[in-house]
């Protein structure tokens, strides 16, 4: 049984469902995180005006994360092996009894408001799945910002993921709440109901992916269901981020293995023929440019194609059930594509 802390503070004001315990359940999944554990559960435990559960999942780490959690008065479920990030998360899903669900990053601080305006405008816009705030970079847990981490994950026609605003100066943060394609994974704030809508063989989370771009893959089921997603700009949050564009080469070689085979997982399971014929140029040349550079300078990640034909029987079927399941039409998820 997962061991869970919960923590309630009271608000007036916020419609709330008489089914649910909480407006919101905090899922956190560790892995040898100790240097920003504690700030992270420090800034958790600052949330004010909602009800939350927090949930923590700790996946082997080796260095002294868990201990860090305990000494905050955690409870934590420490798995002996590396669950990957969307299995770990699909078992802390099984847990909560809230509206809301926010999946966040252990390197990852927020303000002490940030729930309560993510709780607020999706209670004000019930189409809506899935939020994103606007996330600042902050290099270590006592420093400045220093430039926009992101406000919201977008897709070009390549099919690349990015964050918006990236990089940009913090004052150039939009100020108004506007619709995005998805949350990025760092504080990844979804309606519960949402979740339970777009599972595919009993998962939310694709275990298959074990970790990278699961939460792009989320966005992307969520808009073929009919959800919309929005980027609500007060709640305000910091992220120390490990994996940024031109730092390839510093990151682990088994997540740039995975980073390669779930873009091709992604579109496997989500593509659209006719937004596939649409924009094949842009795509055809971007593949064209990713494998020239594994062949060129990393080999290792070649065995991504490996894995990928693998897993092709199983995507087959989870494609079926995606596109059987689709509420929307092609006009209206083209827009996304457009970028």
């Amino acid at each position: 049984m997962m061991k869970v802390r919960q923590i309630t503070l009271f608000s007036s004001g916020l419609n709330r469902k008489t089914e649910y315990m909480f407006d919101v359940a905090i899922q956190i999944v560790t892995h040898n995180h100790a240097p920003t554990i504690q700030a992270c559960l420090l800034a958790v435990n600052a949330q004010q005006h909602v009800t939350y559960s927090v949930h923590l999942l700790d996946n082997a780490s080796t260095d002294s994360t868990v201990e860090h959690i305990r000494t905050l008065g955690y409870e934590v479920f420490c798995s002996p092996h590396n669950l990957g990030y969307s299995a770990a998360h699909n078992q802390l899903l099984e847990q909560g009894n809230s509206r809301y669900v926010l999946t966040l990053n252990p390197d990852a601080i927020l303000q002490p408001d940030f729930l309560y305006h993510m709780v607020h405008a999706l209670d004000q816009n019930p189409k809506a799945g899935a939020a994103a705030g606007c996330l600042l970079r902050i290099e270590g847990p006592d420093d400045e910002p220093s430039c926009i981490d992101g406000a919201g994950l977008m897709m070009q026609r390549n099919r690349r993921q990015y964050l918006r605003c990236e990089g940009q100066p913090v004052n150039a943060a939009p100020r108004q709440m506007e619709p995005i394609f998805g949350p990025d994974g760092a504080a990844a704030f979804y309606r519960r109901a949402m979740l339970d809508d777009i599972q595919v063989m009993d998962e939310v989370f694709d275990n298959d992916f074990f970790m990278h771009k699961e939460d792009v893959d989320i966005c992307w089921r969520a808009q073929l269901r009919g959800w919309s997603a929005l980027y609500v700009p007060d709640a305000v949050g910091y992220h120390i981020r490990t994996f940024r564009a031109g730092q390839r080469a510093n990151i682990h070689p088994a997540i740039r293995r995975h980073a390669v085979r779930n873009r091709y997982l992604l579109m496997l399971k989500n593509e659209q023929w006719r937004h596939f014929l649409v924009d094949l140029i842009p795509i055809l040349f971007y593949d064209a440019k990713i494998i020239a550079y594994l062949l060129f300078f990393e080999r290792s990640s070649l065995h991504a194609f490996i894995d990928l034909l693998r897993l092709l029987p199983r995507m087959r079927v989870k494609r079926r059930l995606i596109q059987q399941g689709r509420r929307t039409n092609w006009q209206a998820t083209r827009l996304w594509f457009e970028h």
